[in-house]
């Protein structure tokens, strides 16, 4: 959590000089590519989420653990509405910065139907669980285009997806003698990826972006791969405001080792598959 924390500190100082650099160019250059691409922006979206969750938490020293599927097991709602936060920054005509970021927290109560193995507890049937998800990612990418014309271009790049998971399970089970327990896991993982980004003008009002990301890499103890997926269509109002539409999509299926259990007791391994689908109306102030 520590380092996440200064990773998000970083990447908010970070915008904040680009913000600074960017109000302080020269009028023409800030100008100099529109309305194919913009200066620098941000953009705020209203997002519908869906999301499908699949962990397995392991205590191999034990030999327990098990995979649970958080929407259908634990009854974690798959649907939550949230804000998420861009930017953009064209360095130059070639040369293009982005991130995004987004947060997503959820809770559910739920009654186990069988004996349940997760991590270095066994959940015992007719218990009450109570789950705690709650999800940060921040997208930064920056995109080379070799190919600028007048109504489209092309690029491609590099990026990187930090994500903060964490998972807090507690359950109670009351009869002749009162049983409880807990399990908290805390994944924190920079995750990279090959970016292609395609945009075009549809006429001179209506812009529109398709990108693509992926990469299958082991970094330390995190290992796996990611699709990263975006698609927008936006109305320019002017040179300040545009306002539109986008689809982003960010799947992940990894494996994470040496994670600290509750109360830092217990080693554990954790398998990670998550698809995060989203929706959004946005609006985007151009300077």
């Amino acid at each position: 959590m520590r380092a996440f924390k200064r990773s998000r500190t970083c990447v908010l100082g970070f915008i904040f000089v680009v913000l600074v650099l960017a109000v302080s160019a020269p009028a023409e250059a800030q100008r100099a590519y529109e309305p194919l691409f913009d200066h620098f922006t941000f953009k705020g979206e209203l997002s519908w989420v869906e999301m499908s969750t699949e962990i397995g938490l392991y205590d191999d020293a034990l030999g327990l653990g098990g995979v649970l599927n958080f929407e259908n097991d634990l009854n974690l709602g798959s649907r939550e509405i949230t804000p998420s936060l861009d930017f953009e920054w064209q360095i130059a005509k070639r040369h293009r910065l982005a991130g995004r970021y987004q947060g997503i927290g959820r809770n559910s109560n739920s009654q186990a139907l069988t004996d349940i193995e997760w991590g270095s507890e066994i959940i015992p049937v007719n218990a009450d669980i109570r789950l705690a998800f709650d999800v940060t990612q921040i997208f930064i990418d920056y995109t080379y285009y070799p190919w600028v014309k007048e109504r489209w271009a092309a690029g491609f790049g590099l990026g990187l997806r930090f994500m903060d998971l964490t998972t807090t399970l507690t359950w109670r089970l009351e009869g002749d003698e009162i049983l409880e327990g807990s399990e908290k896991a805390d994944v924190v993982a920079p995750l990279p990826y090959v970016y292609f980004e395609y945009r075009r003008l549809l006429t001179e009002h209506w812009r529109m972006v398709i990108g693509v990301g992926w990469l299958d890499l082991t970094i330390g103890d995190v290992s796996g791969g990611q699709w990263v997926g975006r698609a927008g269509f936006e109305y320019l109002l002017g040179r300040r405001w545009s306002v539109g539409g986008a689809f982003n999509m960010a799947t992940i299926d990894v494996e994470a080792k040496n994670l600290t259990g509750d109360l830092e007791l217990a080693v554990l391994r954790a398998t990670i598959k998550m698809d995060i689908w989203d929706l959004s109306l946005f609006g985007r102030v151009r300077f």
